[in-house]
């Protein structure tokens, strides 16, 4: 990570011809800065990407976005304050307390405007100063390409992207039409740090196209196949090439490997009371000898967890609901965890369901 984490920014009406009304929709915020006489940490390049939504005043508005450097090395972070006609300031917080601010006439610019960039330390003493430019992006930008259009993605689609190349998503996924988060943002960077490429957490047309392309050859690779009853409110998968061996007990599905050493079950049970499903909170999730690597998530009715006892590797997903409870177990030789291990995630983010599911 940068040694830059967060940003905060008090801004005027970026790229608002017109003040901003309770009735306004939210609109793209696309910023492209220079500063190329500043010094290090100063970024000489960066990108302020997100929504400008309408504020409490009839002047006001309210800024969430992704700030991303292009000269490499960082930083990430986001976005947030509130803006006030057209004179803005937006901040950069880094680690150790000192701050970058940038002050311009900038909030109904149509091309390039003059800013002000200060360098300072926690007690608020300028160390450096200089100058710079900010204007609308509505091109490519140069050494990577063009933006992928606003909306273009939502967070669930990006979500299934991430996990199927392989990078850590957060827990429970997002909904679709969700837009695209912060964590998601720093994936998207860890992502295209693998691949080589500056790490700035923006999503470039051709990144766009090399997740999907490559999401899409996992999955066929894998024989992914999904499950699921939308009727009764619930939805999963599996990968058929290397679980090829399908039965059914009761309400459980079950698919292993050719030698039956990888298992995934999955069913749609009966409900548990929050007491009932507190205890087996508990019980699951407690250390005892000889289970290691324990580590588990748990929001309210909805479980994540994954443990290794006895050589062999147990991954849950677990979604407690008022009229079913829905339960995946993924079980392999912790011998071959990394054959397997990459399936972990990916069947976790799998296994969804409505607050009305149903057995």
């Amino acid at each position: 990570m940068s040694m830059f984490r967060t940003l905060t920014l008090a801004a005027a009406a970026l790229c608002l011809a017109v003040p901003a009304s309770a009735d306004d929709a939210a609109k793209p915020l696309r910023l492209y800065g220079e500063a190329p006489q500043a010094k290090d940490p100063v970024p000489h390049r960066f990108i302020v990407e997100g929504v400008v939504k309408p504020g409490d005043g009839e002047l006001q508005s309210t800024i969430d976005a992704w700030f991303a450097v292009l000269d490499g090395g960082g930083p990430d972070g986001s976005v947030s304050g509130s803006c006030v006609e057209k004179h803005c300031t937006f901040s950069l917080d880094m680690d150790g307390g000192d701050k970058i601010s940038f002050t311009g006439d900038f909030g109904e610019a149509a091309g390039p405007v003059p800013v002000r960039i200060a360098l300072k330390d926690d007690h608020g003493v300028a160390s450096q100063t200089s100058t710079g430019t900010l204007r609308p992006l509505t091109g490519p930008v140069a050494g990577f390409g063009v933006l992928a259009p606003a909306g273009a993605i939502d967070a669930a689609e990006l979500d299934d992207l991430l996990v199927w190349n392989h990078q850590t998503i957060g827990f429970g996924g997002n909904d679709p039409g969700d837009p695209v988060g912060t964590f998601q943002r720093s994936t998207v960077a860890d992502w295209q740090t693998s691949k080589g490429r500056v790490a700035t957490g923006l999503i470039f047309t051709t990144d766009l196209d090399q997740l999907r392309a490559d999401a899409a050859a996992a999955r066929k690779a894998a024989g992914w196949t999904a499950l699921g009853d939308k009727a009764h409110g619930w939805s999963a998968g599996y990968p058929a090439t290397v679980l090829p061996k399908a039965s059914r007990g009761g309400a459980e599905q079950r698919f292993a490997s050719a030698d039956g050493k990888a298992v995934l079950a999955i069913a749609i049970e009966a409900p548990m009371t929050g007491e009932a499903f507190d205890a087996f909170i508990e019980k699951t999730t407690a250390d005892h000898d000889g289970r290691t690597g324990t580590n588990y998530t748990r929001v309210n009715g909805d479980l994540e967890m994954r443990s290794q006892e006895k050589g062999v590797v147990t991954v849950l997903a677990v979604h407690n609901r008022q009229n079913a409870l829905a339960r995946l177990t993924f079980t392999y030789p912790a011998a071959a965890e990394d054959t397997w291990s990459p399936y972990d995630p990916i069947l976790q983010h799998a296994l969804k369901v409505t607050d009305e599911v149903t057995r």
